[in-house]
């Protein structure tokens, strides 16, 4: 490639001299604890893991408990085959450069202050690849466990044993013996005390995505003896061949954390991605009411909303009030229908002058085919290559397509939709089906080609930021997790809940899932939203334990807290739970023990440094009874506390103790308040530590 003499002698400029060894290493050292966290003075340590460097390109990663084994870089799945290999120091550890047919990749293995990471450039490469990994075929020891991380919203995250192939048997192909498993954001290896967490802390690009697979050999006649069984993993970037500006790309940066703590060692993965991606922290805790979705929505409901709250003694001091979908036709986002006379400013001005945030839903990627907008401009849709539009289907309701957020029509209307709903008043925006406007490019055929799908969907993500303001508060649906960090205020977690179904539903497993493993960046990259909570069975086959609990579950977590309950029908006791579950405006955490064990029962903790005291919830979400005594010192920093009963029922005090046994019945929770001083909780206390005068 022309130049690529010239490129040469930079690299080697910067690559430091030729090693002369088989292997670099560089010192294993400890990070010492933050003296300020609590949860780190009970024991928690970061460490780092030393990176050990081969003359061939290939390195290990080193750890006290966890190796990744015979690491190297790979594009397009394959590992590169470099014509040389230049060894080096680098400001923060060591340098590789690869030089390839193509040009030269350059990998920065490198120790910081709490962890390590790798830097990766392209030069000379006039388009980038479609996958990089500056990590793959590294082979995995000394880890039993590990957690991935879904693509989105609903999207199952969890730990997950590693299959092991003892005593498999039979057609080992037929028993799907090999196995592969995709993490988006983030990854963790969990070993028997060390994790490694494993994230990008730029995701303004490209897409993130880590994969753990195995790879087994079979001998004998009929291929049915292991000769062995191999575990790898690799962790890249999409890049989407996307054309290199001069020839040059800097890719971002994957970091890996290593603490003797599940937890608090995905903590810090997470504040690192919040603080590389902007993160929106700001934002109060939001507490709101929103229209159902299965009724037909209407100012005069809206209104006869308004007046109840107006009206009720004590008040629910809610931020806002939301109108749900069905007020136009998807796309038609500013010609409402004949249920609201005086157009979405009537309702805006009715919402705002009682004291809430008016909201609205939309969905910005989203057209409806019956809809003027497809009639006028079916141009603006996605389309493959035959110049076609690609036709979806929600719910039954329809065809709809999704709309290119590289087109300028587009992004022109989409301006003056969300710049007109702000002119209206509305401060409170949920966009839903927010992953139809991040599709490959690889796999359509854009108006405006050259940028990544992480790209064009920023580019809309800003536009929509720019016209609601940077106090409106945002409410993502549906979406993507990584690349919406620094513009939502608020993600929905788990799959829509729309009325209490059976404990085993999909949409309730969800919810309890997704809220429990992707907690560790709830209030770090937005608020987490479990979804509406449930105050009444409303016809479903939920008993009031398992309403009880999933509501007090979702309550105590920290995040949005929202109903699309008919208040006005629920009896005083129902409304007066619903204010016990007010959040504080200052957002806060519950504390997850034992997370990302799931042993019989959950546990989550909630500080109040106002009053020195916790609350604590233990929350049976299994279908059989469970006992089980606890040590105090596991859920809080002091070894013994004085113990009460709480909400809802009168609270009882049990005692000064050092460990405490519950029993649960299936879907049964039982909070307590736990007080340093041995005082009741107060009468004023919410779930969320505010201190409320409507209790």
């Amino acid at each position: 490639m022309t130049g690529n003499n010239l490129k040469r002698r930079d690299f080697l400029h910067i690559s430091g001299t030729v090693a002369l060894g088989s292997a670099l290493i560089f010192p294993f050292k400890k990070v010492l604890a933050n003296e300020t966290d609590k949860k780190k003075e009970k024991g928690f340590k970061l460490s780092r893991p030393r990176w050990i460097i081969y003359e061939n390109g290939s390195y290990d990663l080193i750890s006290s408990e966890i190796i990744l084994k015979n690491c190297r870089p790979s594009i397009n799945g394959q590992g590169v085959m470099p014509r040389n290999v230049f060894l080096g120091d680098s400001p923060k550890g060591k340098r590789i450069v690869y030089e390839l047919p193509e040009g030269f990749l350059m990998l920065d293995l490198k120790t910081n202050s709490d962890s390590i990471s790798i830097g990766a450039e392209l030069s000379g490469f006039s388009r980038a690849p479609r996958w990089f990994h500056p990590i793959s075929q590294a082979e995995v020891f000394g880890v039993n466990r590990f957690f991935k991380q879904g693509y989105g919203t609903g999207n199952e995250c969890g730990v997950f044993p590693i299959p092991r192939l003892e005593g498999l048997s039979g057609n080992i192909l037929m028993n799907e013996a090999t196995w592969s498993h995709d993490s988006y954001l983030s990854f963790a290896f969990l070993g028997k005390n060390e994790t490694i967490a494993i994230g990008n802390i730029d995701h303004s690009r490209f897409l993130h995505r880590s994969t753990i697979y195995n790879r087994i050999h079979q001998k004998g006649l009929g291929s049915q003896v292991i000769d062995d069984e191999k575990i790898f993993f690799e962790s890249g970037m999409l890049l989407e061949d996307i054309r290199i500006d001069n020839e040059y790309i800097k890719l971002p940066e994957l970091y890996f954390y290593t603490g003797n703590r599940a937890y608090e060692t995905m903590l810090e993965l997470a504040w690192k991605i919040s603080e590389g991606t902007n993160a929106r922290q700001s934002s109060i805790t939001s507490y709101h009411w929103i229209s159902k979705t299965n009724e037909a929505n209407s100012f005069e409901k809206i209104q006869t909303k308004i007046e109840y709250l107006d009206n009720l003694k004590p008040p629910i001091p809610l931020h806002s009030v939301i109108i749900n979908k069905g007020y136009c036709k998807i796309g038609d986002w500013l010609e409402p229908n004949e249920n609201w006379p005086g157009g979405l400013d009537r309702a805006a001005r009715e919402i705002f002058k009682d004291g809430y945030r008016a909201g609205i839903w939309i969905a910005p990627f989203v057209v409806a085919e019956d809809s003027k907008l497809f009639s006028q401009h079916p141009d603006w849709t996605i389309k493959n290559y035959q110049d076609k539009p690609i036709p979806r289907n929600i719910d039954g309701e329809g065809t709809f397509y999704a709309l290119d957020g590289s087109h300028p029509g587009f992004q022109k209307y989409l301006r003056k939709v969300f710049g007109e709903l702000r002119k209206s008043g509305y401060i409170f925006y949920e966009t839903a089906f927010m992953d139809w406007g991040l599709i490959d490019s690889w796999d359509i055929k854009r108006a405006k080609p050259g940028k990544t799908s992480v790209q064009v969907f920023h580019d809309v993500l800003q536009l929509i930021r720019e016209e609601i303001g940077m106090g409106s508060m945002w409410m993502m649906d549906r979406s993507p997790y990584g690349a919406s960090i620094g513009y939502a205020d608020i993600v929905r977690i788990n799959k829509t809940l729309q009325n209490p179904e059976e404990w085993s539903a999909p949409g309730i497993q969800n919810m309890i899932k997704e809220s429990y493993y992707s907690h560790y960046f709830n209030n770090i990259f937005w608020q987490n939203s479990p979804g509406e909570i449930f105050l009444s069975d409303s016809g479903g086959n939920l008993s009031e334990n398992g309403i009880l609990s999933l509501a007090l579950w979702q309550g105590i977590l920290g995040g949005a807290i929202g109903t699309n309950e008919e208040l006005e029908k629920l009896d005083n006791k129902k409304i007066r739970f619903f204010r016990f579950l007010e959040p504080n405006k200052r957002q806060q955490n519950a504390y997850l023990p034992f997370w990302p064990d799931e042993d019989e029962i959950k546990v989550a903790v909630r500080v109040y440094k106002q009053n020195r005291s916790w609350g604590v919830l233990f929350f049976n979400d299994k279908e059989g009874p469970v006992e089980r005594t606890f040590n105090i010192a596991d859920l809080i920093e002091k070894d013994d506390t004085f113990v009460y009963g709480w909400y809802p029922e009168v609270p009882m005090p049990f005692g000064r103790l050092a460990e405490i046994k519950i029993t649960l019945e299936p879907h049964q929770s039982r909070l307590f308040y736990f007080s340093e001083n041995n005082e009741y909780p107060p009468e004023n206390l919410t779930l969320g530590g505010k201190e409320s005068d409507g209790l």
